[in-house]
């Protein structure tokens, strides 16, 4: 069973792991990794919103349009780091993440859980993650989330549980103030 010293934050990661859970477990294995990059990559795009000044028009050009610097995944992941918004083993495990979705997403034919790349990234997914690989040892979460999808959608749960408490505890940047040094100059 998991255990933490906060029982309502212990609570919240079970709850989002079995919603998520029965909501993917009607997903094929292609659909239930492509969504769930889906979801990481739309969390860490509201990360790095939380943290820059809010954009002033409807439009975010920077997230929106075809070429925008953050327009895809791996860009963002990178982008958080960068920040400072996650860490370097969190980063290393999205992009892993990243690399899965992708091989569900190109490799039309035969892809599945117990492919040779795609196994041994979610094992070193889940060896990345201490907290996952201790839960996975459970019987119970073993019997909730078993194989190697339930590992990668654990590990994944995770993730994403922990990118919405940083969304949560992020504050924004300050804006740049009109009547700086430059600007009261040229008004003389």
């Amino acid at each position: 069973m998991i255990r933490e010293s906060d029982n309502s934050e212990s609570e919240s990661h079970q709850w989002t792991a079995i919603f998520l859970r029965d909501q993917f477990q009607k997903e094929s294995d292609r659909a239930a990794v492509i969504l769930t990059a889906s979801l990481l990559d739309e969390a860490l795009t509201s990360l790095i919103r939380s943290f820059l000044v809010p954009c002033s028009s409807a439009k975010d050009t920077i997230f929106e349009e075809v070429n925008s610097p953050l327009a895809n995944f791996s860009s963002k992941i990178d982008m958080a780091n960068r920040l400072g918004l996650i860490s370097n083993k969190l980063t290393r495990d999205i992009h892993l993440i990243r690399k899965i979705r992708n091989s569900f997403a190109h490799d039309v034919f035969g892809c599945d859980f117990e492919n040779g790349s795609v196994k041994g990234r979610v094992l070193e997914l889940k060896k990345s993650m201490m907290y996952a690989n201790h839960t996975l040892k459970s019987e119970e979460m073993a019997l909730l989330y078993p194989g190697t999808r339930g590992e990668f959608l654990l590990c994944t749960f995770f993730i994403l549980w922990h990118l919405n408490n940083l969304i949560e505890d992020n504050t924004h940047l300050k804006e740049a103030k009109e009547e700086d040094f430059l600007y009261k100059i040229l008004d003389k």
